[in-house]
């Protein structure tokens, strides 16, 4: 094989079978004279014959995945990655790329980019925007295994999927691997040729960062935008809007890894771009669309030698307007993630939604734009792309409008949603759906119970083991939970039977409807978060009664860390320690794996358990489910009579009833089962950070969260980084965010923040989510540290509420939440508990104060304020 086949200069790369796509149209602005950093590109048969080398037979595995089922599906793939990253890169390829490097002047010391370029990159009908990898920042002597990883990331379960169902092809292309010098700009972004939301051709939309365009590109910063309009005459062009976003630090690369360096602050309110450059980049952006003879959507990056062009890729006018206006929320993510979740935790999230929410819908014949992503990070907090999902909805047939009632959030649609998808295609998506929602519920104990086992034996002999094999412990924890995950099934179980009673009760039930099915769902017993309640009740009045018990936890001050020498021998404790036995796996912030589970820090239960005992005695176990019982049977013979002569109607209700049932107790048992995995990964991803503290690679062993889970790979597979350097400067990043207060919304291709102005008001509304009437002081619930505050009798107001603060509902008259929808973890706890409960009232949190006094009206949604004018109470 001649070597000018295997490794080509960028400026002789034309042909998309042997360069990919990416790199033939770098090779195409090159040859038309625009300012291209000079590359080498390692061509796809480098990869083929690296691939026959050692024996990976490519047309074969293409095979087996396109006749493997679904579930097996996941598996081979993570299989077949960790078959080419464990490669080892033939040594000659290497030698032919460091003698390019060499002509091309790179110097031993530089850093350098290894971008992707698959053959079926960056085509008009088909870009795999974000499906495949770039690493940034990369020294010369780390070369290979960045290639190796940007051959892996070809065997991915999205790119996989994003290629059958765009392509209509299942088979897998090969992989190119552009390697290129990287560049220090003081500013870089994306430009679309075109209006991304009209289609306007005489106008360019730019988005800039400054440092690396990096963060913007992953949806991890917030961007200027300029919108410049460009007349027939290309020398005509004026700047029409120019939109700033508040910046607080640049990306910039240095020998430790890429740094996010805080900015001066004269520089976070100003323009990244002077006007004459916006208007020369748009210029630019139109001379690309020329020369590429259609609509580009480019990355460039601006340095002391001005524009450089990294990408150019075609964009239709239907995926130009796709870009359009996108909302992205916090609220479901607040109910289940710390403020600031962990770096690695944030991996975990976006691989989870990619691999076990957004894949199902393209298995049902859903399309989604490209570039789109389900889960954006803007100031270290993960934000869902609401309008995604309302796009994923109007393609089935559904009402987009309602995935904000269902996820919290703000109700706008997008300016441009697509169409229906084809009859047909809409009964098969309907048969799948419902073939998933009915395994889930057969398979559901069984899984259960497995997952269980599988978190306990996980942990079998894992102090003895090596990192190497404490990673590969890890990735097959990962591998087990993707065989039988059933999260989809299960939420799609709960939210198609709230659709269907409510169209049932809205045509049907008459006035006051909602009010109606909330208190139907009371007190069913089968929601283990709401049943947690019912148990730290329980604990709370055994140790009112017991003098022992009572001057432990009312003693001044109260020490919860002695109570095991305190309470040693006692009953109390055996019982709460079989409570921290059932409830001990989960936590506060509980879905990432920094946060410490409730069996490492029981106090929390122990402040809460004093706060039930400083208010008046509270009614058992026994006498709540009594009440729930008789609110619940009154519900349902108020809905039996207003159908009146209407039997089907009424059989109708009561077979979708008892479905709900059965998929909210599914669901909110599924996500207590899936914090045995959490708590398991937890505990080894400690034990590998011990290890790797030990040889002195860490500072200490909670340095792994600091991570990602592909730096985490890096670091264990003994890539040579200043891993210290690299975790103190993410330690800081993540202080800063801290510091920082963070949109609950974030609206616009720019990412402008969505605040709802706090205007005066006695009088707020939201959704009903339980039934009930309530009046009591405010007391605010920002964070858990909060949870100390609460007083019997209590309005709690939250932007959210964490299924983990469940046991605070006990104490609570009721509960007002600014983000939730009906279908959130709280909303449900609440429900089944029976607390009168009112969410996504946009502002509330900023209107209220703590001591208010306030009436909750879940029968009319309202929260009315008592004493607006007064003085807090506390």
């Amino acid at each position: 094989m001649p070597s000018i086949r295997l490794v080509l200069p960028l400026e002789s790369c034309s042909d998309p079978a042997l360069v990919g796509g990416k790199a033939a149209g770098l090779g195409l602005l090159l040859r038309n004279g625009f300012h291209v950093p000079p590359a080498v590109c390692l061509t796809t048969h480098a990869y083929r014959e690296a691939m026959h080398a050692e024996g990976l037979d490519l047309s074969k595995q293409g095979n087996q995945l396109r006749q493997a089922s679904e579930t097996a599906r996941g598996p081979m793939l993570e299989q077949c990655r960790r078959l080419i990253a464990s490669l080892t890169f033939p040594p000659p390829f290497l030698d032919l790329l460091n003698q390019e490097l060499d002509r091309l002047g790179v110097a031993a010391d530089s850093l350098l980019a290894v971008r992707s370029s698959a053959t079926e990159e960056d085509a008009a009908e088909a870009t795999f925007g974000g499906q495949y990898r770039t690493l940034l920042g990369v020294r010369r002597d780390s070369v290979a295994p960045a290639i190796l990883d940007c051959w892996a990331s070809l065997w991915t379960v999205a790119a996989f999927a994003y290629r059958g169902h765009v392509t209509k092809s299942f088979s897998v292309p090969a992989m190119a691997v552009i390697i290129q010098p990287l560049l220090a700009p003081r500013a870089a972004g994306v430009a679309f040729s075109r209006h991304p939301v009209t289609g306007q051709g005489n106008c360019v939309v730019i988005n800039a960062v400054f440092g690396l365009a990096e963060p913007l590109v992953s949806g991890t910063a917030l961007p200027d935008q300029y919108i410049v309009e460009i007349g027939s005459d290309p020398t005509f062009s004026r700047l029409l809007e120019r939109d700033l976003a508040e910046k607080t630090t640049a990306r910039v690369a240095t020998s430790s890894g890429l740094i996010d360096r805080p900015l001066p602050e004269d520089d976070r309110g100003r323009a990244v771009l002077e006007d004459r450059e916006i208007l020369a980049l748009a210029r630019l952006v139109k001379e690309v669309e020329r020369a590429v003879g259609k609509p580009v959507d480019v990355e460039w990056a601006l340095d002391g030698q001005g524009f450089w062009l990294l990408q150019a890729r075609p964009i239709s006018v239907t995926q130009a307007a796709a870009r359009g206006t996108i909302v992205w929320s916090r609220a479901n993510f607040k109910e289940t993630l710390p403020e600031v979740p962990s770096q690695l935790g944030l991996s975990f999230l976006q691989e989870f939604m990619d691999r076990h929410i957004v894949r199902h819908y393209r298995e049902l014949g859903c399309r989604i734009p490209s570039g789109w992503s389900s889960v954006r990070i803007i100031q270290g907090r993960p934000y869902i792309n609401v309008t995604l999902f309302q796009w994923l909805i109007a393609q089935l047939g559904g009402d987009p409008s309602s995935i904000t009632e269902q996820m919290g959030g703000e109700g706008r649609l997008h300016p441009v949603l697509p169409p229906r998808l084809p009859l047909l295609t809409i009964v098969r998506a309907a048969i799948s759906m419902e073939w998933r929602i009915r395994l889930a519920a057969r398979r559901g104990p069984a899984w259960f119970a497995r997952i269980k086992e599988i978190s306990r034996t996980s942990l079998d002999d894992a102090q003895a083991l090596a990192p190497s094999d404490l990673l590969a412990r890890l990735d097959r924890l990962g591998e087990r939970l993707n065989e039988g995950e059933i999260t989809f099934a299960t939420v799609a179980g709960v939210s198609q039977g709230l659709y269907v009673l409510g169209l049932l009760l809205q045509r049907w039930g008459g006035p006051g409807w909602r009010p109606l099915l909330n208190a139907s769902l009371q007190g069913l017993g089968n929601v283990i978060s709401a049943t947690q309640i019912l148990l730290v009740g329980d604990l709370a009045e055994r140790a009112r009664r017991e003098p022992a018990m009572r001057a432990f936890f009312l003693a001044e001050p109260f020490a919860p860390e002695q109570f095991r020498l305190r309470l040693a021998g006692t009953s109390w404790l055996a019982d709460f320690d079989s409570f921290l036995s059932e409830y001990g796996h989960r936590a506060v912030g509980e879905s990432d794996i920094m946060a410490p589970r409730f069996s490492e820090q029981p106090e929390y239960f122990l402040w809460i358990i004093r706060a039930y005992l400083q208010g008046e005695p509270g009614r058992s176990s026994a006498e709540v489910l009594r009440s729930q019982e008789q609110v619940r049977g009154a519900a349902l013979r108020e809905i039996r009579r207003r159908f009146g002569w209407r039997l089907p109607l009424w059989i109708a209700f009561r077979w979708w009833y008892r479905r709900l049932c059965r998929y909210l107790a599914l669901r909110e048992t599924n996500r207590h089962h899936l914090m045995y995995f959490t708590a398991a990964t937890r505990r080894l991803s400690l034990l590998l950070g011990e290890r790797l503290a030990a040889s002195g690679v860490l500072a200490g062993r909670d340095d792994i969260f600091f991570l990602t889970a592909d730096e985490v790979r890096a670091l264990v597979r003994g890539e040579g980084r200043d891993w210290k350097g690299l975790v103190a400067t993410k330690r800081a990043g993540r202080e800063r965010h801290l510091g920082q207060s963070a949109p609950d919304l974030v609206v616009g291709q720019t990412g402008s923040p969505s605040v709802q102005a706090a205007e005066p008001s006695s009088v707020l509304r939201g959704i009903a989510i339980s039934a009930g009437y309530a009046e009591g002081p405010v007391c605010m619930i920002r964070s858990p540290a909060d949870a100390s505050k609460v007083k019997q009798g209590d309005i709690l107001v939250a932007p959210v509420i964490d299924p983990a603060m469940a046991p605070l509902l006990g104490l609570a008259a009721g509960l007002v939440v600014e983000m939730g929808g009906t279908l959130s973890h709280g909303a449900i706890i609440a429900r089944e508990y029976g607390l009168p409960a009112i969410a996504n009232v946009r502002g509330v949190t900023r209107l209220l104060i703590d001591g208010e006094q306030v009436a909750v009206d879940a029968s009319l949604g309202e929260i009315i304020r008592l004493n607006p004018c007064v003085e807090p109470l506390r």
